[in-house]
């Protein structure tokens, strides 16, 4: 029953976040992202790095925050930190243990 919980609780934080970076330049808020105070509150062009573990981690879950920031102007980079495996290394077949 816990899982259930930590896994809701996951999805409105998410939700909560998205809804930020989409709707966060209508605010008037200080900490907008994508406008600049010094400029009059015009877009200013950012460099956002995103960085990931898993090669589909961009495209899975940060595709909506990818295309607002592109549809803005800014300009994506996508570091993915991975060792290239799908799968952890298969033990050793040898059925007496060794290898």
């Amino acid at each position: 029953m816990a899982w259930l919980l930590i896994i809701s609780s996951m999805i409105v934080i998410w939700i909560a976040f998205l809804f930020k970076i989409l709707h966060g330049s209508y605010s008037p808020s200080k900490g907008a992202f994508v406008t600049d105070s010094n400029n009059g509150g015009s877009a200013k062009k950012r460099n956002v790095l995103l960085v990931v573990v898993h090669p589909d981690d961009e495209s899975m879950f940060f595709t909506p925050a990818i295309n607002y920031l592109t549809s803005r102007g800014h300009y994506i980079h996508i570091l993915c930190l991975s060792i290239g495996l799908s799968s952890p290394k298969p033990e050793s077949t040898n059925s007496r243990g060794g290898r």
